[in-house]
């Protein structure tokens, strides 16, 4: 199973005009590579969580599942968090002063993902083509709280802590632009893709944006449906 989410319709200034589209080329991608996708187009938070919650019952069979979240991203404490469509103020700022408004209260921490799709044994891998720069979250009542990883996930971050991911000048991003030459159904181990993924940003973006790793999986993986012996 797959959840694919784009956000490009931010307000004013915010926007994004690669995301969306990203993220129906990585969806049409995992599609025929055999995954069953639910993919979503500018949603907001609320449709985020139904979407997961429908996730998590379809997927009761699945022995993996890959996420690929492409928009708005920031960065407090160390942790991730993805900024839905309905996060950012109407004047469409990002600066760091803007994310003490309570539209915050939408900003998703990435491991609300992985902790869902934990109800059992299972791979998941999530894949984060936003930016991590520091912001001053505030989560105020009623946001989702910070989650600890469980064991089994491996996130691959398109940027370095506390730095920028680039929407792209050429219709894509450099992340997105990575993943669809390298995952592929001749494509090897998970490691060794996300290895070719992080050379490719770097060489693309001249060093500066370096894709990371963070990984507790339990054995080798494959973004196949039919893995190699």
């Amino acid at each position: 199973m797959a959840l694919v989410i784009g956000s490009g319709a931010y307000p004013a200034q915010a926007a994004l005009p690669n995301a969306v589209q990203d993220a129906a080329l990585v969806a049409a991608r995992l599609e025929t590579l055999g995954y069953s996708v639910v993919s979503l187009a500018n949603p907001t938070r609320e449709e985020v969580l139904r979407a997961l919650a429908i996730l998590q019952v379809a997927a009761q069979e699945a022995q993996q599942v890959v996420v690929y979240l492409s928009g708005h991203g920031g960065m407090q404490r160390g942790a991730a968090y993805y900024l839905t469509v309905d996060a950012v103020p109407s004047g469409g700022g990002l600066a760091t002063s803007d994310f003490d408004m309570a539209s915050v209260v939408s900003a998703l921490p990435v491991s609300i993902f992985a902790k869902a799709l934990s109800d059992r044994p299972r791979q998941k891998i999530i894949f984060f083509d936003a930016c991590r720069t520091p912001s001053e979250l505030r989560l105020i009542q009623g946001a989702v709280p910070l989650l600890s990883w469980p064991a089994g996930v491996t996130v691959a971050y398109a940027s370095a802590p506390g730095s920028e991911a680039y929407d792209g000048s050429n219709g894509r991003s450099p992340f997105a632009q990575a993943f669809l030459r390298h995952v592929t159904a001749e494509a090897p181990v998970l490691s060794d893709v996300l290895r070719m993924m992080r050379l490719d940003v770097v060489t693309g973006t001249q060093g500066a944006q370096v894709p990371w790793v963070q990984t507790s999986m339990l054995t080798k993986v494959f973004l196949q449906i039919d893995t190699p012996d």
